[in-house]
């Protein structure tokens, strides 16, 4: 909890920074909730800010959260120990009158790992995503596995300077200290793209990507940033990848040379949305590995039955996986990225559909969730064959439990829930590793809270 606690800390000087005292005389509604872990850093945040808010929050309501896993957040949310909950799954049974899912917040699930011994010591490890399915089925059982060898080999990018799809011609060119990048759009392409953004990413070695251009189309558009050795370039028009440029041939990945270690998988012990998300992953990815249908619990989603041997270890919330990622060489664990920054522990780049490996982070999540459809009732389904080629393919939406019941207490949270997603989550949700919404889900979840307490 002592690491949880700096983000709510910096969050809460920040508020009292810009916001005058409140008087100890006006005492709001006391807005207790739990849930998911993978969610917790983000909730700190919020709830710290909109504590000391008095223009979101007048009534002077007090949030707090309890980072208790996905599953007894939904148990308790719905036998009433909870005003609201977290989670990033549904309902499987037991879902309470009047339920409604508000989406919240994204971002990966990065796979974090410990390998004292391997060279060079500052290489990012990268995994194909049938080798991650395989490590956690239990199938490889060593860090210097051909397979993992294989994936670790140092590769090129070709130069590239033009690329041309549907209408759209990018070409880069470096000038000096400069990279210049020009954008044509034909008039069908226009048409087409109306209604998306023409965006340019940059990937350097061992990073993630980072917009360097984001516009509305036009028939010409430029951009100049500066030089950066052993980058490449992807352009997209709305969810069309137009091409992957490179000034010069650029160097992706490294070689590695991995120690004889045994492979020690971390996984959760509780019920959880996070492994939820994980295994829904790795069953619709590799379904001939992962047999099963996706379960909020490990051993219930794990193909078999999950070895004793002391390879698997259990525990507890996204704060116990990585604690024991942190402790313990050879180890590997799945969890929300900012657990995992928390303690200094790495995360692998891992392959997508269109046969990338990306490195986790908001930017690569949210290309991801470009390509999700949110239903009806605002749950979000991922789509596992999104080739994007800057996309960081496990990732996970957190969800607000919240009731149509009108009460003095659901419309309290209701006022929390808009402040958290038109708010506290685009101002701050990159800086700590999530994903704040965007597009249909954006649009989607504003309509779920507009449900809350309206009977």
């Amino acid at each position: 909890m002592k690491l949880r606690r700096k983000f709510a800390t910096v969050a809460a000087i920040a508020a009292l920074a810009s916001v005058a005292p409140v008087s100890s005389a006006i005492a709001g509604t006391a807005l207790g909730g739990g849930g998911a872990s993978f969610l917790a850093n983000m909730m700190d945040i919020c709830a710290a800010q909109y504590n000391r808010n008095q223009t979101y929050n007048p009534n002077t309501d007090t949030v707090t959260y309890a980072s208790v896993g996905s599953g007894t957040g939904k148990t308790n949310f719905a036998n009433g120990t909870y005003k609201f909950g977290g989670s990033e799954s549904a309902y499987s049974s037991g879902a309470p009158a009047g339920l409604v899912y508000i989406p919240l917040v994204g971002g990966p699930i990065a796979i974090g790992y410990r390998v004292d011994g391997a060279t060079p010591a500052t290489a990012q490890v990268r995994l194909t995503g049938e080798l991650v399915a395989k490590i956690f089925a239990g199938q490889i059982t060593n860090w210097n596995d051909p397979a993992i060898a294989a994936a670790n080999k140092a590769t090129t990018v070709k130069k590239k300077l033009t690329a041309t799809s549907t209408g759209v011609t990018a070409s880069v060119k470096k000038v000096g200290t400069k990279v210049n990048f020009t954008v044509k759009m034909n008039a069908a392409a226009r048409k087409k793209f109306s209604k998306s953004k023409v965006v340019i990413t940059r990937t350097a070695l061992g990073g993630s990507p980072k917009i360097v251009l984001s516009s509305a189309p036009k028939a010409t558009l430029t951009r100049s940033i500066a030089y950066a050795k052993n980058t490449f370039y992807t352009v997209k028009a709305g969810k069309t990848t137009i091409g992957i440029l490179a000034v010069e041939q650029v160097k992706d990945g490294e070689t590695i040379t991995f120690p004889n270690l045994a492979i020690r998988v971390a996984y959760r012990s509780g019920g959880s949305g996070t492994t939820n998300n994980f295994a829904n992953y790795l069953n619709k990815s590799f379904p001939s590995i992962w047999t099963k249908p996706t379960n909020d619990t490990f051993g219930t989603a794990f193909p078999g039955t999950v070895p004793s041997d002391g390879s698997f270890q259990s525990a507890s919330g996204n704060e116990g996986v990585s604690n024991y990622v942190r402790d313990n060489n050879g180890a590997i664990t799945y969890a929300e990225i900012s657990f995992l920054e928390e303690r200094n522990v790495k995360a692998a780049a891992i392959q997508n559909p269109g046969k990338k490996f990306v490195a986790a982070s908001p930017v690569s999540s949210a290309i991801w969730f470009e390509a999700a459809e949110v239903s009806a009732d605002g749950l979000v389904t991922q789509n596992y064959t999104n080739t994007a080629a800057d996309a960081y393919p496990i990732n996970a939406i957190s969800y607000g439990l919240a009731s149509k019941t009108t009460s003095a207490d659901n419309t309290a949270v209701k006022s929390f829930f808009s402040y958290f997603i038109s708010q506290c989550a685009p101002k701050n949700a990159a800086a700590v590793g999530y994903t704040a919404l965007q597009g249909a889900i954006l649009t989607k979840a504003q309509a779920q809270v507009a449900k809350i307490s309206a009977g």
